[in-house]
């Protein structure tokens, strides 16, 4: 029996290239996107379906075309970034929609169709998921929700013949930095948060400049867990995701939380040069 995967953000990035991989390696693919004009071309044989995480009656009619599934893989989801400030309540409300209740709701409507397969599902996290970072607030606290539903969803789902894992790449190169969205700026910002905007613009402007790592480490990752046996909870992608992990697992809470308070004011203050660049 051809083993089927759903994959959800799909028109570029991590979800594009697990498209591409898993067809390759026999599985029937059915690959989710939020806008049709976005579909990139994809191997003959995968199925493109339309998905709207911010729009439950998108997932449930999703939902409702599919009736066995093998695989699950929640990749979807973009990045708020900015001042915690210059957050709207739409803008609030839209990231955890998309980036947590949207896979959590999608995910509930299919496990019927996981349950008669014994499926498996990979929750595509972040490292932001363990660790709070200047700027990303909210993009924080969504992975973060992300994390504590998946590892609830550990204890439960096995007893029902499903599996489930997180993964937890660091900073990889995708569309993901181009797709960024910013606050909306409702109101005027504190001179402390002007100096640590203009810092944070300067040092994503050095980043995308930079030569980024593949998503391949995430590729292979994410079909090895599909192969394994028993998936493990979590798997870090990155020295910098696994450096994280273990500052904050091995030195005591008061030093982890300086250390890496130190490390972001560094990072947030602007360089000689820095305006130019940020604005």
């Amino acid at each position: 029996m051809t083993r089927r995967v759903l994959i959800t953000g799909c028109s570029s990035g991590i979800g594009l290239a697990l498209a591409h991989r898993l067809a390759a390696d026999g599985w029937q693919v059915l690959a989710t996107v939020r806008d049709a004009r976005q579909a990139p071309i994809l191997p003959a044989g995968v199925e493109v379906l339309l998905l709207d995480l911010a729009d439950s009656a998108s997932i449930a009619a999703l939902a409702a075309r599919i009736d066995s599934l093998d695989a699950l893989i929640d990749n979807a989801g973009y990045g708020l970034v900015g001042p915690f400030s210059s957050f709207s309540l739409a803008q609030m409300q839209e990231q955890m929609q998309v980036n947590f209740l949207g896979p959590a709701q999608l995910t509930q409507a299919l496990l019927p169709a996981l349950r008669r397969r014994g499926g498996r599902i990979v929750v595509l996290s972040s490292m932001a998921g363990e660790t709070g970072l200047p700027f990303n607030a909210l993009y924080c606290a969504s992975k973060f929700a992300l994390e504590g539903w998946a590892e609830s969803l550990a204890h439960e789902l096995p007893a029902q013949g499903v599996q489930i894992a997180l993964v937890e790449p660091g900073g990889h190169r995708t569309r993901f930095g181009a797709n960024l969205r910013w606050g909306e700026g409702l109101h005027a910002l504190h001179d402390a948060e002007e100096q640590q905007l203009r810092g944070y613009r300067a040092m994503l402007a050095r980043r995308l400049a930079q030569p980024g790592k593949s998503e391949s480490a995430v590729v292979d990752a994410v079909v090895r867990l599909l192969a394994s046996t028993r998936m493990p909870l979590r798997t870090r992608i990155g020295g910098d995701a696994k450096a994280l992990h273990w500052i904050k697992r091995l030195l005591p809470e008061a030093w982890a939380q300086r250390l890496l308070q130190a490390q972001t004011q560094r990072m947030l203050q602007p360089a000689a040069g820095d305006d130019a660049v940020a604005s």
